[in-house]
């Protein structure tokens, strides 16, 4: 969860650089802004690998939980899904005028999708309306992900993994895409 919080709250200096007419300045240089998004992206991915291995070896001396780690399986769902989680924050980003607009519609998305996605507790208890919801969340597959990399250790090679996977990634691609879009055709500044 900490990971996805990261993303999604990652990439408020944006906003900030928007507000204070900094991105129309560097709009005018040679850099591409979606490179520029790749790289706060990268800077919320390294910080994410520290979280998770800070928060594994808590778990695991502190509390003395039994990991059965799936190196590959943790690889791939967590790289994935840093970078989806990177690029929602990245799009909120991309149209938020204020501080408190960005922070809103994360805290919005962060509360449904902690919520809905079985981090807490299992979905199978939701009414029948609200199951499908939790299928269509990107957190509902990036937990599965590391809890297959990291607890239940199923491996790689399972079908579901990778139908998850590629949900996680359609996420990721589409709203970078959008966030990139967003960013080249509108106005950045807000002045």
């Amino acid at each position: 969860m900490s990971v996805a919080q990261g993303g999604l709250f990652g990439m408020v200096d944006m906003v900030e650089m928007r507000r204070k007419g900094l991105l129309k300045r560097l709009k005018m240089t040679p850099v591409k802004m979606g490179l520029f998004g790749v790289g706060g992206m990268m800077v919320r991915f390294v910080l994410g690998v520290v979280q998770i291995v800070i928060l594994a070896l808590i778990g695991v001396l502190g509390f003395g939980a039994n990991l059965h780690l799936d190196f590959s399986t943790l690889v791939v769902a967590f790289f994935i899904g840093a970078l989806a989680f990177n690029a929602l924050g990245y799009l909120f980003s991309s149209f938020s005028k204020s501080i408190e607009a960005y922070m809103g519609l994360a805290n919005i998305a962060s509360f449904l999708m902690m919520f809905l996605s079985g981090i807490f507790f299992p979905t199978n208890g939701f009414p029948e309306w609200l199951q499908p919801v939790s299928q269509i969340l990107p957190l509902t597959y990036f937990v599965n992900g590391i809890r297959d990399g990291m607890v239940y250790g199923s491996g790689i090679a399972t079908s579901e993994f990778w139908a998850g996977i590629g949900i996680l990634g359609v996420w990721g691609v589409v709203a970078f895409g959008i966030g990139v879009l967003i960013y080249r055709k509108g106005k950045v500044e807000v002045r």
